[in-house]
């Protein structure tokens, strides 16, 4: 026979099963929760993860700024070459990147994507070290952004001519030769001094527009086919940090620049892209407005 003790013992452990219970309600309440939650933090942990990518790119762009004040302190001033085409004679210097002929880039686009970044990963030292900075800098990881490195063996990474480097030099200093066969040739290949640009904040590196890899039919200009381009708006910087991407300076700085900032600054106009004049992108020492002979 239960004792009235038993049952107010059995009365309670029901009660106590009953309300430890969830119900449907309590589910939902923690479900919108976590939703609140995960809405707040994810985006603060991705914000945290680029924001390490971006201080090691901002690194590898003052390490490269510092070779190429090296460079030019035991070369009388001279600026490296920029690796503008791949001209087979006459030959080419060796530029910033990789020698000049008969060492041009290595052929990629040529099978399929995991071939070349099998192929990338063997061979990109061994043409790294053929290039002037590889004596200042040898590492080849601090020549790409880690945001760039993601993309190896992607479709659209595999359309790039030019490997070796998230990073492309103003063709300013080459006095930006005529883009033909043999145009790269037209002032031998010569460079300008350090000394002849007229600012020491006049941009030399930049992660350009990683939307245009190729020259497209009717396109006016492509990205990563050599190692150097035009700043302008086609072979300029992009959005490889979302809102913009990272610029060099000829005196070492590096730094973000928003893609906004470098198109009022890239055409000293808003509503006109031809717009002339020398600035910080647009610095020919050649020309008095520091275009080229095609702008």
């Amino acid at each position: 026979m239960k004792t009235n003790a038993d049952m107010s013992h059995h009365g309670l452990k029901n009660t106590c099963e009953r309300d430890r219970a969830f119900t449907l309600t309590d589910l939902l309440v923690v479900m919108a929760t976590l939703a609140i939650l995960a809405a707040v933090i994810l985006p603060a942990l991705a914000k945290s993860g680029d924001s390490g990518m971006q201080t090691v790119c901002l690194n590898n762009l003052r390490q490269m700024g510092m070779a190429l004040n090296m460079y030019v302190g035991e070369n009388q001033d001279t600026m490296p070459w920029v690796n503008w085409g791949t001209d087979p004679s006459p030959p080419v210097p060796p530029g910033w990147l990789y020698a000049g002929s008969p060492n041009p880039p290595p052929p990629t686009g040529q099978s399929d994507p995991a071939t070349d970044a099998a192929h990338w990963v063997t061979n990109r030292v061994v043409n790294l070290k053929t290039g002037v900075y590889w004596q200042y800098i040898q590492n080849p990881d601090a020549f790409m952004c880690p945001v760039d490195a993601l993309a190896v063996g992607t479709v659209l990474w595999d359309q790039r001519t030019m490997k070796l480097s998230t990073y492309i030099m103003n063709g300013a200093s080459a006095y930006y030769p005529p883009n033909t066969p043999s145009g790269a040739s037209l002032y031998g290949y010569r460079t300008c001094k350090m000394s002849q640009i007229w600012s020491p904040l006049c941009i030399i590196n930049w992660e350009p527009n990683d939307n245009v890899y190729t020259k497209p039919p009717g396109a006016g200009a492509f990205a990563y086919n050599d190692g150097a381009s035009y700043p302008d708006t086609k072979e300029g910087i992009g959005h490889l940090h979302v809102t913009g991407a990272h610029v060099l300076a000829v005196g070492g700085s590096a730094r973000f620049m928003s893609f906004a900032d470098y198109v009022a600054e890239v055409n000293h106009n808003a509503h006109n892209e031809n717009t002339k004049g020398k600035g910080l992108f647009w610095w020919n020492p050649l020309r008095a407005d520091g275009h080229g002979t095609q702008q």
